[in-house]
């Protein structure tokens, strides 16, 4: 019996159609990155040296996407034993699309020469982009990959397998489903053992950005303790999700972090914190069913005895088509614009050894205190009064101000430093990119795919 197939497989073998090497093909696209709802336009290029019989060319584009990872789980092993420890894999795959174009349907011998097949296709709307991410080792339970592809591949169709083929990846930029508008967020925090809190607000100019773009965030930091904040920190982290057959897997990643000084006690005013998205970050995809991927940045507020103060902005980060090829030039970078503290300069505890009203020196019972609305030190007989300050954010609660100050304070105060108002057209003070208040300049790019 095992004669009669090995001869059946002979049989089979010889009548095959083989293709010499030197016959070749090749694809060619009219761009090399698409989204979902283009036409891609296409030619297949045929070059035959030595004649071979064929059924026909045609071309076959396809999309997917594909995740996997290993995590370490716990079955029973029995009455009475201990759960056994394993390591399981999870593996899935989706498709998007598969199509078959054909660009010549007819049968036959080709002779050698030189042929040239146009093909056009229609993708399908609303498609992932583009992505690719692994990491971990695998085998000790922390191995993960995936993958969103999109490929075209032309084919030469011959007997049993045999055929002439070449594929060529192309790239999808997922759409941008959401209005390009400027970004907010805020977040504050009290304080278990010192009356006050620490408001922060951030605010980015869109909420979208390609990677290389520089993001200038607005810091308002309103402190009404007498906290300081040893240093700012932001960061930036990618979150990636991956689904199989039900189950789901997440995974933070932190890709940048840029620090900055922070501030003294008592600060109200605007700091400005450039930083840069990585030139190779991965873009966002978020309309895949078992891959996706999106970013945010948080902005950190070290606070010495205390629990951090974050604030979270959500983004997503876009691909342009030069990404997978040759990035451009960037822009010149924009000039920041000053930091603006509105009120008065906190003076520092270790600089003041009498009271600045009464001059009397400072002892263990003759205790130093800050006006709020000046920042200077005085003592408790010249600090009775209190009152609440709104042009300097103390709207809550009065606060504790000075015999000299009381008077203005209590019709709101003096602000210190007014925010600068920034020119509606191009500046060469702020950069050459067009800025609207209260938002920073930042780098000119292309807007993203609608």
């Amino acid at each position: 019996m095992a004669s009669i197939f090995k001869a059946i497989g002979n049989m089979i073998e010889n009548a095959a159609e083989f293709i010499d090497s030197r016959n070749k093909i090749h694809v060619s696209m009219n761009h090399r990155s698409y989204v979902g709802g283009d036409v891609i336009q296409g030619v297949v290029h045929l070059n035959c040296l030595v004649p071979f019989h064929a059924r026909g060319v045609k071309v076959k584009i396809k999309g997917f996407e594909r995740a996997q990872w290993e995590e370490w789980k716990y079955r029973d092993a029995g009455e009475g034993q201990p759960k056994e420890r394993y390591l399981h894999h999870h593996k899935d795959s989706k498709e998007f699309f598969c199509s078959h174009v054909p660009v010549y349907p007819h049968e036959g011998t080709v002779q050698p020469g030189e042929y040239h097949f146009p093909f056009s296709f229609q993708l399908p709307p609303s498609l992932p982009g583009t992505f690719y991410d692994k990491g971990g080792h695998w085998s000790n339970g922390s191995g993960y990959s995936a993958e969103v592809v999109y490929y075209c591949k032309a084919i030469v169709d011959v007997h049993f397998k045999h055929d002439l083929h070449h594929k060529c990846q192309f790239i999808i930029n997922e759409k941008f489903d959401r209005n390009v508008q400027p970004s907010f967020a805020s977040n504050h925090k009290t304080f278990m053992f010192t009356p006050g809190r620490l408001t922060a607000k951030v605010m980015l100019d869109k909420n979208v950005y390609f990677p290389g773009n520089t993001v200038i965030a607005r810091l308002e930091a309103n402190n009404t303790s007498v906290k300081p904040t040893n240093k700012v920190t932001v960061f930036v982290y990618k979150h990636l999700e991956l689904r199989s057959h039900g189950e789901h897997w997440n995974h933070r990643h932190e890709v940048y972090r840029q620090q900055y000084p922070g501030f003294e006690p008592s600060f109200y005013g605007v700091r400005w914190l450039p930083f840069q998205i990585p030139m190779n970050i991965q873009p966002s995809t978020t309309t895949g069913h078992m891959v996706k991927c999106h970013y945010y940045f948080v902005v950190e507020c070290d606070i010495p005895g205390a629990v951090d103060l974050n604030v979270e902005c959500n983004t997503a980060i876009m691909a342009p088509q030069w990404l997978f090829s040759t990035a451009p030039m960037p822009p010149p970078a924009a000039v920041l614009p000053p930091d603006v503290s509105f009120r008065p300069p906190w003076q520092p505890d270790n600089s003041a050894s009498n009271c600045n009203s009464c001059q009397k020196g400072f002892s263990l019972f003759k205790r130093k205190h800050h006006c709020r609305a000046c920042g200077k030190i005085f003592c408790d007989d010249c600090t009775k009064k209190t009152t609440k300050i709104l042009n300097l954010g103390y709207d809550e609660n009065p606060v504790r101000v000075c015999d000299g100050c009381y008077s203005a304070a209590s019709q709101g105060g003096q602000v210190f430093q007014e925010a600068p108002i920034l020119p509606a057209g191009p500046s060469e003070e702020y950069g050459e990119a067009p800025v609207s208040p209260p938002m920073s300049p930042v780098m000119i790019s292309a807007p993203p795919p609608q």
